[in-house]
């Protein structure tokens, strides 16, 4: 289930600690060779709320031509890529394959490449692209993140970076959920600009939410519609 909510604005935090150059690489992000937008999109978020709570900058990579490489790796794909077959079992396979449009699974799994290390791979596999999208801002909320339709609230004080061991599956109660702000109200859309409605909108996805509405009021009433 999706959980949407709204709180007073939080303005500032202080930045995690960079990376040093002695800390060892932590973990690999990996997308599709031929990923949508969307896709890319979310692993790139995947990698700036890692490091915004961990200070660790982790390195990305697009699927290579042969077999995964060993280490920890995070898969950020939707469920139909050859890429979230590789080292995933039989049962796996089948409940990837059950995942409805904006739906997601987080799930981590042995890495079959380097067993003895006891290395992982995190899947943040969607439905669709939409849903891959959920499942990295999902991700995000386990590392501490919070987020509002204000903006996001990220903690003060940095947290250890380590690959979480998660089995969690998530899918939306309802087909629409979004916001239909009216006019008539103080702060209301009559007095945005472009960077309000861009601040607005981007922070929907991340409330796993995917309908934005205005509330007009025409000239000849009382036929006043949404649209």
């Amino acid at each position: 289930m999706f959980l949407l909510g709204v709180s007073l604005s939080v303005l500032g935090f202080s930045p995690a600690p960079e990376a040093t150059a002695a800390q060892p690489r932590p973990a690999i992000i990996v997308s599709p060779r031929d990923a949508s937008w969307m896709e890319q999109l979310a692993a790139r978020e995947v990698r700036r709320y890692v490091y915004l709570r961990t200070g660790r900058l982790l390195p990305m990579m697009t699927e290579p031509k042969g077999t995964l490489p060993g280490g920890d790796l995070i898969l950020v794909a939707r469920k139909d890529r050859p890429l979230v077959r590789a080292g995933a079992s039989a049962d796996l396979i089948v409940s990837l394959d059950s995942l409805a449009a904006q739906s997601y699974r987080l799930k981590t799994i042995p890495n079959r490449q380097s067993p003895a290390a006891n290395h992982r791979v995190l899947l943040l596999i969607g439905g669709d692209d939409a849903g891959t999208l959920y499942a990295a801002y999902h991700l995000a909320e386990v590392l501490g993140v919070r987020f509002y339709l204000h903006g996001d609230i990220v903690p003060d004080e940095p947290m250890e970076w380590k690959l979480p061991g998660l089995d969690e599956r998530a899918a939306p109660l309802f087909a629409l959920r979004g916001i239909q702000p009216f006019h008539d109200f103080p702060e209301g859309p009559d007095w945005w600009n472009r960077d309000d409605y861009l601040a607005v909108i981007g922070q929907l996805p991340k409330l796993r939410m995917n309908f934005f509405g205005l509330h007009t009021y025409p000239e000849e009433r009382p036929n006043a519609e949404p649209t």
